[in-house]
């Protein structure tokens, strides 16, 4: 086998995966990250802690979350080494059966029998496990299973899986996973402060796994440097040209070669730089379809409180519950008392007057359960390049929600349960603006070119050494938290690289 020179763009769950599986069979990789390198101990210790949650770092922020404020949504997501797996909550979950019979997915391929076995190792990758139900009656997914089973859908109610080490709360214990190649972790403590970025050091972050087993290989890592631009080399290879993250727009920066360069950005950042090279002349055969089925899951987060509640401790996202056939709900929880969400609440149209005695200024975050809503039903967005800065249009079909009626429904049940009230976000209420945590899409895998930016082997369409491997492949909103797919598709491309 060749050896080959290797850049990854982005150290997410596609990157990190791209990382060790080339790594393993020798070739050099070097990955590039434009976020920070984070310890444990570096994560928020509190949500107050700006400096450390929110990336903007001309404003001297470098945390783990990046918002992004549109005109039609407000897009969150992950940055630093291990890319959204720092601040997602931990939920690995396979979508429902047809998901990959919705528009988008390339017929030619039988997703779900090829994902099967990929999805098999990414769960023992990422230490899948169902999360912990508290015994509490009062516990809030004790209350969801209530209202569960008062709407006729208790048979949906369980937990989620979730990728944690939940045994040994509290208490340090060696390498759980790969036989003492891994690093040594401390049980869960259920402080729910997932989000935030764990320190405790639970949370199978993909520096714990992937990109960790990687280094042990002699992957690198180079934190804290954006790829602005890629050339095509005269003898097939690449040119990856860098900057140092967060100096003056268009500084000129270092580069490095490669014979392979694989784009793991993500679903804003993977397209956004195709979109750039298109634009500047480097890639002009990248056809129509850069940009088309970007998708979110159609989310949208209500919270509910009252006075004498108490969610319990727990995981970030505990349980889940279909609010009806394409709507799921997650119980979500963010630990410690206050919080900056309770500034951000509007109460449910029709709560009363009692919705402002409720208002869970004081003890947010023992007093209030959160519920996350996605609705597996079409939407569809189109990214464009805008004075060099990707902007997203709606396409054809329905726009995306601000709010959805099932959810709404199965809140206002959850606070009668409680004695309570229903909030949501006053931008989804007040605004109009829709939300996603969950941003997939702008890079469809297919066989036609035309419809199409990679073929179903990750690979853009004219230039078989340039692959990608990141949410941007993922034609069609899955209705369930899409890292674990994100993870399987990344496995089932490099299982069959180049020399593998």
């Amino acid at each position: 086998m060749t050896v080959r020179d290797v850049v990854v763009v982005g150290s997410g769950f596609g990157g990190s995966v791209a990382a060790l599986r080339l790594a393993e069979r020798g070739h050099r990789v070097t990955v590039v990250e434009a976020g920070c390198r984070f310890a444990d101990a570096d994560f928020a210790a509190s949500p107050w802690q700006a400096h450390r949650l929110l990336w903007a770092p001309r404003l001297g922020l470098r945390g783990i979350l990046r918002v992004r404020v549109l005109r039609n949504l407000l897009v969150l997501t992950g940055v630093g080494v291990g890319g959204g797996s720092l601040a997602y909550a931990g939920v690995l979950h396979r979508p429902a059966a047809g998901a990959f019979r919705r528009a988008g997915w390339d017929p030619a391929v039988d997703w779900a029998a090829e994902l099967a076995p990929h999805y098999a190792v990414a769960e023992r990758m990422l230490g899948a496990a169902p999360a912990p139900l508290p015994d509490a009656d009062g516990a809030g997914e004790a209350v969801l299973r209530r209202v569960a089973g008062d709407a006729g859908a208790g048979g949906s109610f369980g937990p989620t899986r979730v990728g944690i080490v939940l045994d040994s709360p509290g208490r340090p214990v060696p390498d759980p996973y790969f036989g003492g190649r891994g690093p040594g972790r401390t049980g869960c403590t259920r402080c729910a402060r997932c989000v935030l970025g764990c320190r405790v050091g639970a949370k199978n972050t993909l520096v714990k796994n992937y990109l960790h087993l990687a280094g042990r290989l002699g992957a690198r890592v180079l934190p804290l440097t954006t790829v602005t631009a890629l050339a095509p080399r005269p003898d097939g290879g690449w040119w990856v040209h860098t900057a140092p993250t967060g100096g003056p727009p268009y500084r000129r920066g270092g580069g490095l070669r490669a014979d392979h360069v694989v784009l793991a950005a993500g679903a804003w950042g993977t397209p956004e730089l195709l979109h750039r090279c298109r634009a500047a002349g480097a890639l002009p055969g990248l056809g129509p379809a850069l940009g088309t089925r970007t998708c979110t899951n159609r989310e949208v987060l209500l919270a509910v409180a009252a006075p004498g509640f108490d969610v319990g401790p727990g995981v970030a996202v505990g349980a889940q519950v279909r609010a009806d056939e394409a709507t799921v709900v997650q119980l979500c929880r963010v630990g410690g008392a206050g919080h900056p969400l309770s500034a951000l609440l509007a109460p449910l149209a029709g709560a009363g007057p009692g919705a402002l005695a409720h208002w869970p200024v004081r003890g947010f975050g023992r007093r209030t359960a959160l519920l996350l809503a996605m609705e597996a039903r079409p939407s569809s967005l189109t990214s464009r390049l805008r004075h060099g800065r990707l902007a997203l249009v709606p396409d054809e079909g329905p726009g995306e929600p601000a709010r959805l009626p099932a959810a709404d429904t199965l809140a206002r049940a959850f606070a009668g349960h409680i004695g309570g009230s229903a909030y949501g976000l006053w931008w989804n209420r007040l605004l109009g603006l829709p939300f996603t945590a969950h941003l997939t899409g702008g890079c469809p895998l297919g066989t036609d070119p035309r419809t199409s930016v990679a073929d179903p082997g990750h690979r853009v369409h004219g230039h078989p050494t340039l692959h990608i491997a990141d949410a941007s492949v993922v034609p069609a909103g899955l209705g369930c938290n899409p890292a674990l797919t994100v993870t399987a598709l990344a496995e089932r491309a490099f299982s069959a690289w180049p020399g593998a």
